[in-house]
């Protein structure tokens, strides 16, 4: 069987991926909260075709930056299962497992 690095493993998920998820989430909040009325388009020539070409952008990087966060979570979750499974295979204490499974309730 592999040898397996339980703290390395959650290191990995809490250190990287959920920090990477959580950058992702705060981004798209951003890009949601962008608050640009169709007055701010009218001066321009064919507006309402901007305006809506605008929308549909800004929709689908919110999509994009969602998507991207629930892949660096969902990365974050295989890590710490796959240290739970560790520590369960070890027979480590249950308190120390519940720890972990703490973290990947936090996600």
């Amino acid at each position: 069987m592999a040898e397996y690095d339980e703290e390395a493993l959650r290191e990995d998920a809490n250190g990287s991926w959920q920090v990477w998820s959580l950058q992702m989430q705060k981004w798209k909040e951003s890009v949601e909260s962008v608050d640009i009325d169709r007055q701010a388009f009218a001066l321009v020539p064919g507006s309402s075709k901007l305006f809506a070409a605008f929308n549909t952008t800004m929709s689908s990087v919110a999509t994009y930056l969602h998507d991207g966060e629930e892949v660096f979570e969902g990365i974050a979750r295989a890590l710490l299962d796959s240290a739970i499974e560790y520590m369960e295979m070890e027979g480590y204490a249950e308190e120390e497992i519940a720890r972990v499974e703490g973290e990947m309730a936090a996600l």
